[in-house]
């Protein structure tokens, strides 16, 4: 059958077809699915039936190229992941030398596809991009030596390489450069959302940038993409027709104890830090307007926090040993699925029972509409995270540490001083590599951080409510039952404590009217009260009168205590 031989990375060579009457399916695979000759050579293992479909992705037919990435259960060896590399072409019927009589469309819709035993995406993507164009150039898809050709030459290739973790190609074309440019501070939250090991849907077509996103956020979490996959693809369905349900994770509520000094003598929560703290449980939509930010009070004598002491501490604590930490986590696994692309056939297994949480991509729109699938959405294309839930909401509410965090990545990612243009792109600082170091040593921070006893106030740096939920989780009681001695080392505390000042009551403005509904509509009142004065003179005084009436109101939400039942009833906010 399939897996036969360990020393080949590359398994099978696919051609995956779309058939007019049965729909996707295996037209040719190199070496055979299975070797007795009474058997169907082409025939998908019972455990890889959703593969034609993965391989070959819903809508494809909008785009004339595209890549799939998704991943499958082990035929040999349960705790192992196979990896699927996808490649998606469409041509013009007329471009087709040798036709068959089930080519009955105007065009030819098919995909290349290799199965790994190596989560080498990019790499293995970047070859086959150029052999599935190859394919499609000859017009005659009898012609099956180049298959051959490259199931031999990829296995010589991939078989060369000794550590996949020190493989300069592990990464290829996971920028996460792009991924914080895209998300900007919210990368912190998807972040930390993947910790809690709940149902994560992320939407997008076309399939590759869908796909390269998730794989991406894995890759921040140090080790998570070349050993933490091995159980992505793993379920033991139950066999039973089930309704959809969002597995709640037990709640401990640890209250919010008033801040202690630092090791640094540095105060760490004031008044005005703990209206930050809490604004979540008044309104996730409300809006915090920069032109109050000078009334805060604050210590003068403390402006910031030391930038290159800062760099020096984040690098300093990236330079542990990650194993030595029992890192990486056991995120995916018991039942918590990773499928960076994800068929709409796939559903059925999502929808079991024995899955417990996941984190997908998916192009279908019925994805979206099935009610109750996803606990949180992520558009990839508009950078936007939609959190239903509101103990979720309150789980994910990012720390004024955390937005320093969020703010010292998108500074030197987004908005890195040039000062060669020859050397743009390809530095450390603000690179890719130089990202997931700084991630890695905030999930060390983190880690250690956990272990204080309940209540100390270091624990307020990474949200309590988070705290909570995550130790809850199983792979966070996996880790504790491991060694991970070696990250007692560090200091129990957010790597970006200090007191708190004006820039961060900006930060705060600035992030909640990135992340809210009401925050973008308040920038798009702001931009229409802009296009109005510059085109005439006569709107100014009722915009701007509007304008001040829906700042005022939203400052208000801000400084109020409310539950959440009682802001419901407020007016809405005036449009401009």
């Amino acid at each position: 059958m399939s897996e036969k031989n360990s020393e080949n990375p590359i398994l099978h060579v696919l051609v995956i077809g779309f058939h007019h009457k049965k729909g996707c399916q295996v037209e040719y695979a190199y070496p055979p699915f299975k070797n007795n000759e009474a058997g169907e050579p082409n025939e998908c293992p019972i455990e890889w039936k959703h593969l034609p479909c993965q391989a070959l992705p819903d809508g494809s037919h909008n785009f004339d190229e595209d890549t799939a990435y998704f991943h499958l259960p082990s035929l040999q060896n349960p705790n192992e992941t196979i990896y699927g590399i996808s490649c998606y072409r469409q041509i013009p019927l007329e471009k087709i030398i040798n036709r068959t009589p089930d080519m009955t469309r105007s065009t030819i819709q098919k995909s290349v596809c290799v199965l790994s035993t190596l989560p080498l995406y990019g790499h293995i993507q970047v070859k086959m991009s150029l052999i599935t164009h190859a394919y499609f150039e000859e017009g005659d898809f009898s012609k099956i030596t180049l298959l051959h050709d490259t199931y031999h030459h990829l296995n010589a290739c991939l078989s060369s390489i000794e550590n996949i973790s020190t493989s300069p190609h592990l990464f290829v074309g996971l920028s996460a450069v792009e991924l914080v440019t895209k998300f900007r501070h919210k990368v912190v939250l998807l972040f930390k959302l993947m910790l809690l090991e709940r149902k994560v849907l992320f939407f997008y077509s076309p399939v590759r940038p869908l796909c390269s996103t998730i794989l991406t956020l894995l890759s921040l979490h140090p080790g998570l993409v070349e050993n933490g996959l091995k159980k992505s693809a793993t379920v033991k369905p139950t066999h039973s027709t089930a309704v959809v349900f969002s597995v709640e994770q037990e709640e401990v509520v640890i209250p919010i104890v008033s801040s202690k000094l630092q090791k640094n003598n540095i105060p760490n929560t004031s008044v005005s830090e703990n209206i930050l703290l809490s604004s979540d449980t008044i309104d996730d939509d409300m809006v915090h307007v920069s032109s109050f930010a000078c009334n805060i009070p604050r210590d003068p004598s403390i402006d910031s926090l030391n930038e290159a002491a800062m760099q020096y501490n984040m690098m300093s604590i990236a330079q542990i040993n990650s194993a030595d930490c029992a890192v990486p986590l056991s995120i995916f696994d018991n039942g918590n699925i990773c499928q960076p692309y994800s068929c709409l056939s796939y559903m059925d297994i999502l929808t079991d029972p024995s899955v417990r949480g996941y984190m997908i991509g998916a192009s279908n729109i019925l994805f979206k509409q099935k009610k109750n699938l996803a606990d949180v959405i992520v558009e990839v294309d508009e950078g936007k995270v939609e959190i239903e839930n509101v103990d979720l909401k309150r789980h994910l509410h990012l720390t004024t540490e955390d937005l320093r965090f969020a703010d010292y990545l998108v500074r030197h990612v987004v908005q890195p001083e040039k000062e060669d243009v020859f050397l743009d792109g390809v530095g450390w600082e603000g690179g890719d590599e130089w990202i997931r170091a700084q991630f890695k040593a905030y999930l060390l921070s983190l880690l250690r951080t956990s272990l204080l006893s309940e209540g100390a106030p270091e624990l307020n740096h990474f949200n309590p409510s988070f705290m909570s939920a995550w130790q809850h989780t199983k792979s966070y009681q996996t880790w504790l039952n491991q060694d991970h001695q070696a990250i007692m080392a560090l200091e129990p505390c957010h790597p970006f404590a200090g007191q708190l000042s004006v820039s961060d009551m900006k930060l705060r403005i600035s992030h909640t009217m990135q992340s809210s509904e009401s925050g973008r509509k308040l920038n798009q009142a702001v931009q229409n009260t802009s296009r109005a004065v510059a085109s005439t003179g006569k709107v100014v005084g009722g915009a701007i009168s509007q304008a001040r009436g829906a700042v005022t109101n939203w400052w208000s939400n801000l400084t109020t205590t409310q539950d959440l039942e009682n802001d419901k009833t407020k007016p809405p906010i005036q449009d401009v």
